[in-house]
């Protein structure tokens, strides 16, 4: 099972399981065709990268811990060591520079009022 769609597929039918949700009850959920999920758990598609995003934060589940699950842990995503893959030493450093000023900056702002 080293096709990426695969191991999602094995993650969604899995999880999908776990959380005692029917096929039908999941597409519902997420307004979607029931075959719509049917045909992501069997590889019966390629999923839209939207339909991916929405099923993955629908059952709580990682794309990168079912696409990449030899990564699974790790606290740096693929995407952030793709990201960094070829930089220097100094590129890196100021990237991490620039996420602790974002940081800060976050934890120093007040709270977000709540719109009525």
């Amino acid at each position: 099972m080293n096709n990426p769609l695969d191991l999602f597929a094995w993650k969604v039918r899995s999880e999908r399981k776990r959380q005692h949700l029917t096929q039908r009850k999941l597409a519902e959920r997420l307004n979607m065709n029931a075959r719509t999920i049917i045909d992501l758990e069997t590889c019966q598609s390629n999923p839209k990268f939207e339909t991916v995003a929405l099923v993955a934060k629908e059952l709580n589940i990682s794309v990168d811990a079912a696409i990449f699950p030899d990564m699974v842990n790790q606290t740096v995503s693929k995407t952030v060591v793709d990201f960094f893959a070829g930089k220097s030493e100094a590129e890196i450093e100021k990237y991490i520079a620039l996420c602790k000023q974002a940081e800060a900056f976050q934890k120093s702002k007040p709270p977000a009022e709540p719109v009525a």
